[in-house]
């Protein structure tokens, strides 16, 4: 890490590797961070917080329910929890978020490692393609999206803050840090990463770092503008609004279902604002396992179907001109 916090623009780091060590920093002046997990706070390197502060750091075991019912108790209490697990085990809590969390206002900060394909080879049943839908679906629950690790502090330190419930996802493969210190980040606040005027190109998670590789490779033959929407809700409209405005044509990418993710988030905001051509990549069936590399080619969402998406939604573009 550079100055103990940061990594190197570049340097290939998972971003649940990030997480135990920017809550730890946090914990420090904060008591009243604690953490639940169900088993699996190797897996986002807290061993050394719960070394630290074993009192603040409670293991279910496998037990994904219960975690969320502690949380919601601690909440309660005036305590702020942050439940860890993966995010395809989340779908057999999502009772309890609804009931303990949901419906007693409770301030509860739920972390979902391992999003989307990013567990490639372990298969369809580690993939977590539905989360974002299902905490998107239910009131006071904000949902972040990690885009690398260098986000992981701020994300963690803005959901610590945050007066309501929120869903963090994280990825488990190693990839290339593309934000560094001094880029912004606000739940609530899409980064325009890149100006274009040709399509905008609005991404999640560590699609944004694909789609910045894939606006590079398509100059000059497009312009391409690249927006980080970290923060699927509360969604930023205006944004988004002003972005499709500019360029008149929309692509959205993500490492989930195209059902109930990003891609319906922006559908939304388009058509009640700004009706604009678009097109949405994402999954549309489970994947297989294997190298990250080859998953995400076979799912759908790799360079080629970003690109063809753009082609497909600027001709779709020129086509409505002419009419």
């Amino acid at each position: 890490m550079d100055n103990g916090k940061y990594y190197p623009l570049g340097e290939k780091v998972a971003i649940r590797s990030a997480f135990g060590p920017a809550f730890l920093e946090l914990a420090r002046d904060n008591r009243k961070l604690v953490v639940v997990t169900a088993d699996l706070g190797g897996s986002l390197n807290l061993v050394k917080f719960g070394e630290e502060y074993p009192d603040r750091y409670f293991n279910c075991g496998v037990a994904e329910t219960n975690m969320i019912g502690i949380c919601a108790g601690l909440a309660i209490t005036g305590y702020t929890p942050f439940a860890v697990t993966f995010g395809s085990f989340l779908g057999r809590t999502m009772d309890h978020v609804r009931q303990s969390v949901g419906h007693n206002r409770v301030n509860v900060k739920i972390v979902g490692s391992h999003g989307g394909v990013s567990n490639a080879p372990d298969g369809p049943s580690a993939h977590a393609l539905e989360d974002l839908a299902m905490f998107r679906a239910l009131p006071d629950i904000a949902v972040v999206v990690v885009a690398d690790a260098n986000q992981v502090p701020k994300a963690v330190a803005a959901a610590a803050d945050h007066p309501t419930s929120v869903y963090l996802r994280l990825y488990r493969e190693p990839l290339p840090v593309f934000t560094d210190e001094t880029t912004p980040f606000e739940i609530g606040k899409a980064n325009v990463m890149r100006a274009g005027t040709d399509v905008t190109v609005v991404a999640c998670g560590p699609h944004v770092g694909l789609c910045l590789e894939v606006a590079d490779e398509m100059t000059p033959e497009r312009s391409i503008e690249v927006i980080d929407c970290h923060t699927v809700k509360p969604i930023d409209a205006p944004t988004i609004i002003s972005s499709a405005g500019r360029t008149g044509a929309v692509v959205t990418v993500e490492d989930h279902s195209i059902y109930g993710g990003l891609g319906s988030a922006v559908a939304e905001v388009l058509a009640e604002n700004r009706p604009t051509p678009m097109k949405r990549v994402g999954l549309t069936a489970f994947a297989t396992s294997g190298k990250y590399a080859e998953v995400i080619d076979a799912a759908g969402i790799g360079k080629d179907d970003v690109k063809r998406a753009i082609a497909a939604v600027v001709a779709a573009k020129a086509e409505g001109a002419r009419r």
